[in-house]
């Protein structure tokens, strides 16, 4: 079976992070790419937050 390939655009809070990380370990997902937006923070706190999630769940993306 193939892996959904999927670009996951995000302003990570608790919800968002988790939901990250529930693709980043899934394996039937290949996570390809990850964006940040502004939401309930500032883009610079989203951003910093994606960063810092996509290094510690997902090095690869």
């Amino acid at each position: 079976m193939s892996r959904h390939k999927l670009i996951y655009d995000t302003d990570p809070g608790v919800d968002d992070a988790m939901a990250l990380v529930f693709q980043a370990l899934h394996p039937d997902i290949e996570l390809l790419g990850l964006t940040s937006v502004f939401g309930n923070a500032t883009i610079e706190t989203t951003t910093h937050n994606a960063r810092f999630l996509a290094g510690r769940f997902a090095p690869g993306v």
